[in-house]
């Protein structure tokens, strides 16, 4: 079985969710890892993740990193930074990635093609994926598989937050804020760039040419002063968030990615909480179907297994960046055990 090398890019929770993942995979050898962070450099790679050392060493000198040669790199910061993106591409070195937004031009225009150059020049590619974005709407097209005729494709993701503790990632979405505050809508519709490059990402799968993409967000606030642990919020501040992007053609949307993100339990509304994933199919035949997280989902590993069940197919792709027509069904080789 021939080896892949491959680079973990910062070791975040999604990162050593990544690290850890490699590391049990029978055709991938983790060879190096990038700190984000100075007190983090000159660390083995494995403890920094929280498993045994494993002989790599972080350090934040990205010549270092790619003198290694690595077949492709786990690329998980919380923000890119389009110039390490260009040199690891211009290297000759795949990128799988969490950043949804760098299927399109979420980041910019500037940025984009940039990456596309190079890409080209290097003959390397990028893919982007994760849980919601990514998995799901991988999920929903291959549920296309049954139909003659498509009305609409929604993805719902529903999920109570307090699970996953990331108070810069929640801020970042508006909770926390009043609901009054024009910023409040202004930062989740920034949050929610990514799924728009989903929805173009489905509608050039499905061969639909899309006449827009549009927004709406409804707030709900907390019925009292709430402390998670990880951060606390204030009664009447923005609790909970119902999201649409959808795209429209023929004057009626045809691809929706939807959320109810909730933050605790008394909000004002009170929204139903899915706990999970649910997609609908309207057309010929029309159906539904759920994904409902079980034994051991984590969303840091949900987020990084897409990325490295996909590597082997992405350092196989063409140039470029790659979505769902481009490669092969994404699994879990050699998983089982």
């Amino acid at each position: 079985m021939n080896q892949l090398r491959v680079v973990q890019w910062t070791t975040g929770k999604t990162g050593r969710a990544g690290v850890r993942a490699v590391v049990e995979h029978p055709a991938l050898t983790l060879v190096g890892g990038y700190a984000w962070s100075a007190d983090k450099v000159g660390q083995d790679v494995g403890e920094l993740c929280g498993i045994d050392p494993i002989g790599v060493t972080a350090t934040d000198d990205v010549d270092t990193l790619l003198a290694l040669r690595p077949d492709c790199v786990i690329y998980t910061p919380y923000r890119p930074d389009t110039d390490h993106l260009a040199r690891i591409l211009e290297s000759g070195c795949n990128v799988v990635t969490s950043m949804y937004q760098l299927t399109g031009r979420g980041y910019g225009d500037d940025a984009h093609e940039r990456i596309v150059a190079a890409a080209e020049r290097g003959r390397a590619s990028l893919y982007a994926s994760g849980t919601y974005p990514g998995y799901v709407g991988t999920v929903a097209l291959a549920l296309t598989a049954v139909s003659s005729r498509i009305d609409r494709i929604t993805m719902l993701e529903s999920v109570d937050l307090r699970g996953y503790e990331n108070e810069p990632m929640y801020r970042a979405m508006g909770i926390d804020r009043d609901p009054a505050d024009p910023e409040a809508a202004t930062l989740i519709e920034a949050a929610c760039g990514s799924f728009r490059d989903q929805v173009a990402v489905m509608a050039h799968a499905v061969a639909l040419d899309l006449d827009e993409i549009r927004f709406h967000a409804d707030f709900a606030v907390a019925d009292g002063d709430t402390d998670f642990g990880f951060m606390t919020v204030g009664a009447g501040r923005v609790a909970a968030i119902r999201g649409t992007i959808a795209g429209w053609a023929g004057g009626r949307p045809r691809i929706e990615c939807r959320s109810v993100w909730k933050l605790g339990e008394r909000t004002t509304p009170d929204w139903p909480v899915e706990h999970g994933y649910v997609i609908d199919i309207e057309g010929n035949p029309s159906f539904r179907a759920r994904i409902e997280p079980g034994e051991h989902w984590s969303g840091s590993v949900s987020t990084a297994l897409p990325l490295v069940n996909a590597i082997s197919a992405v350092c196989a792709a063409p140039p470029g960046i790659v979505n769902y027509g481009e490669l092969p069904l994404v699994r879990a080789l050699h998983a089982v055990h």
